[in-house]
This record gives structure tokens, sequence and C-alpha cells, in this order.
């Protein structure tokens, strides 16, 4: 004799049949709706798509998850399953995907208790947009997914509502195809389980380059001033050509090495310094530059030697004691530590000079992008022998920050954007108690241990 929950499931799956069209046009009529008054009032391509669960799946599930039975109520277990209708918003890049949900949080605006919303023109359908959205998934990774039910009378048909990138929609399908299959056998596999997570990383980076060439070949309404939207095609660009420094790199460094490490904000800082050394001021000098380096890139195999120790043939000349002090705390750290081995190889790589004169301009170059700071106008009106003593301190505290972290970091965006953040907090306030009659040597040591607070990374 059959075991009483399995009588009862094969009664919620004689339910389920006899309701499965109605399933079927309510999907139809959500997307329907979807695609006339919602996708209409977006800028950007979104589609809908639906599937009705089988009755297979549901069956598993009823098992799987232990399902209270509900004598005599199988319409209301069946309403209690929020995915037997599956919706997916789908757009085309992961960047989108919040802009659908922010469309979804405009137009779904109404709410009788500020759990469920809906649209004035179509109450019959509501969305549960009280819950923080994306949604952290087991398996570490985020998702749009929201509850939501149709109205039928007095009877709800309940539905889940994904937004999905492309990306993210085939990694879907491999996790639920490879994973969700084998499960016992993966989640037992850490090196499985490591290499999917590599995989959906590198779909990550493939939807990133992917939207930064539609984005070069669709460019954006002029919305926007004129130099707002070529900077924002330039530093595509920057991105473009450092995704293609990182991944022939890459490949060296698994070839020599055999094993790879994450050195994309250095690949990124390199790109950033070779185009505004050669002060790139239109799209014309970025396409210039990217074949420059593109060409440099073919010879970077011979040029970088990972094993081999970066050695000088003459001293090195610096013109101040702080270009003075990083660079010799590059020749330092430069064998000694790995990352600042590579940061270096990499660039003496991407140059067609002598290692010595391209270190001598990386350490000019580094300290003039310090002192382009918005807050030096802060200091107009001080006598001009006084700027320079606080500045000399202030870039001599940078100095041993630097010696004292031996961060790599420093050299890139992120380390190049919290000295500034310090300057500019710094600044105005010995500016002004300066301008009130305080001399420079009595808040001197106060503000150091602020600024080299601010900086610290």
């Amino acid at each position: 004799m059959e075991l009483e929950i399995f009588e009862y499931i094969n009664e919620v799956l004689e339910e389920y049949q006899s309701q499965k069209e109605i399933y079927k046009l309510i999907a139809e009529e959500v997307k329907d709706v979807f695609e006339k008054n919602v996708f209409s009032e977006s800028k950007y391509e979104f589609s809908m798509t639906y599937r009705i669960k089988s009755a297979s799946s549901i069956r598993e599930k009823l098992i799987r998850n232990n399902y209270e039975m509900l004598s005599g109520s199988h319409q209301k277990l069946l309403s209690r399953m929020q995915d037997i209708i599956g919706l997916r918003i789908e757009c085309k890049f992961m960047e989108e995907e919040q802009h659908a949900y922010a469309l979804l949080r405009q137009l779904f605006n109404k709410t009788d208790d500020k759990v469920y919303y809906y649209m004035s023109s179509m109450p019959r359908i509501r969305l549960k947009l009280s819950e923080k959205q994306p949604q952290l998934q087991k398996n570490g990774f985020e998702i749009y997914k929201i509850d939501g039910y149709f109205s039928m009378g007095k009877e709800q048909v309940s539905f889940e509502l994904q937004i999905k990138a492309l990306a993210n929609a085939f990694w879907g399908e491999i996790e639920h195809r490879v994973v969700y299959k084998n499960r016992d056998y993966m989640l037992s596999d850490t090196f499985v389980s490591d290499l999917f997570k590599s995989i959906k990383e590198s779909l990550n980076t493939l939807d990133s380059q992917l939207h930064l060439l539609y984005q070069r070949f669709h460019q954006e309404p002029a919305i926007q001033e004129e130099a707002v939207v070529e900077r924002k095609r330039e530093r595509s660009v920057e991105i473009f050509i450092a995704d293609m420094v990182y991944a022939t790199f890459d490949q060296i460094i698994l070839e020599q090495l055999g094993f790879s490490i994450d050195f994309k904000q250095s690949c990124d800082a390199i790109v950033r310094y070779l185009i505004e050394r050669e002060h790139a001021d239109d799209m014309e000098d970025y396409g210039r530059m990217m074949m420059i380096i593109f060409n440099l890139l073919d010879q970077a195999e011979e040029r970088l030697q990972l094993v081999d120790q970066i050695t000088f043939r003459r001293k090195l000349n610096y013109p101040d004691a702080f270009t003075a002090h990083l660079g010799n705390l590059i020749e330092t750290l430069i064998n000694r530590n790995f990352r600042w081995h590579l940061y270096f190889a990499i660039l003496f790589a991407m140059e067609d000079k002598p290692r010595e004169q391209v270190m001598e301009e990386f350490v000019i170059f580094y300290k003039s992008s310090i002192l382009e700071n918005r807050s030096l106008i802060a200091f107009e009106e001080i006598d001009s022998q006084q700027e320079k003593e606080i500045f000399d301190v202030l870039l001599e505290e940078v100095g041993k920050q630097l010696e004292m972290t031996q961060k790599v970091e420093y050299l890139c965006a992120d380390g190049l954007k919290q000295i500034h953040r310090g300057f500019n907090y710094i600044l105005p306030i010995i500016r002004s108690e300066i301008s009130n009659g305080i001399g420079w040597q009595e808040i001197r040591q106060t503000h150091i241990e602020k600024f080299v607070d601010k900086i610290k990374i």
C-alpha cells in the first residue's frame, strides 16, 4: 500500500494538471502587461520570458521540502508554491538589472499593506517590493528575485519574478543543470565548487567587456554635456585596454609560474599612466594609444621574465627628496615583494625605453599626480615658502606610509584617491588656521597625524 504522503501528492498533481492552462494564461497576461506598460517606460531594452513548473518538479519539491499536508486544500497548497509560475525579466548586461528593479519600484508604487505593491492601472498584479534586493543566494551570488501574485477574484495565484542579465541567465542554466542535478557530488567536491566560482567570475568579466563594446558602438543619447560623454567614451577605452593588458599578462604569468594572482588594479594604473603621460586628449589620441599598447603586447612574452631580478645599469637620478625616497623604495622592494616586482616588470615590458629612464619618469609623474589636487587653491594666500614646506612635510608622510605598509595599491587608482582624500581633508583646515594667525609649527604634529590617518588603506 502506498504511503499516505504519496497518495496526497498524487492528488495535488491532479489538481495541478487541471489548473495548468490557467497558469499559462496568467503568465501570458503578466508578460503582456509588462511589455506594454512597464518596459515601454525604460530607455533600456527589456524582455520577459516565463516557464510553468513541470509536474515532476512539483512532485520532487513537495517531497524534498516536506510540505505540510493540507487535507482538502490542494489548491491552497499549490498557491503557496511561489515558483509554479516563473517569470524572468531579461536584459543585456548585469548593470541593467538594477535599472530594471528601479523601474519596478517606480511604477509599482501603490500598496495596501506596505508589503505588496501594484500599478494603479493593473491592481491584479502585485509584487513584494518590501524586501531588500538583490538577495544573497546560498552559493554566495546575488540575484534579483521577487515574489508576486495574480488576483483571480478571491483566489490568488503566486509567481516568482527574477531579473537576469544574459550572463547571469547562462550561469543559472549551468548551475541548475550541472550543480543542482548533482547536488551530493558537488557539495562534497571543493575543487569543483571553486571551479564553478571561477566560471562565474569569468562570466562577470565577459559581461563587463561586452558592455564596454556595446557602449562603444551604441553611443548614449546626447542628454549630457559633450565633455562628459566624451570622457565616458575615453574611460571605456581605458578599461578595454586594461582588460586586454591584464588578459595578456595573466596568461604569461600562468605559463611562467604555473599559477595566477589578481593584479587587475596594477594593469589599470599602468594603462592610465601611459595614456596620461602621452597627454591623450581625444578619441583619436586614445585610438593611437590603443594601437601602440597592442603592438607592445605582441612583444610582452619576450620582455616579461618574472623569475629574473630587475636590475639597473646606472645610478638613478631624482629631482627632489620625495621622488628620491619613492625611487629608492621601489628599488628596494622591486626584487623582494612580488607584487611590486610584477607591477614594474609589466611597466618595463610596456615601454620601449631603458628601464632607468622609465623609472625616473614614473616617480616624477606619480608626484605630479598627487600635487594635481583641487585643494591647492586653499594655499593661494599663503607665503610660497611656507606652502612648499607644508607640502614637503605632507609628501614625506606619504612616502613614509608607502615604506611602512609596502602596499603597491598606493601606486594604483584606489591608493591615489585615498591620498587625495587626505589632502582634501587637511589642506582647508591648515589654511583656515594659518589665516587666523596660528603658526604652522603649532599645528604641524596634530595635523600630520590626522593626515596620515586619512590616507591609510
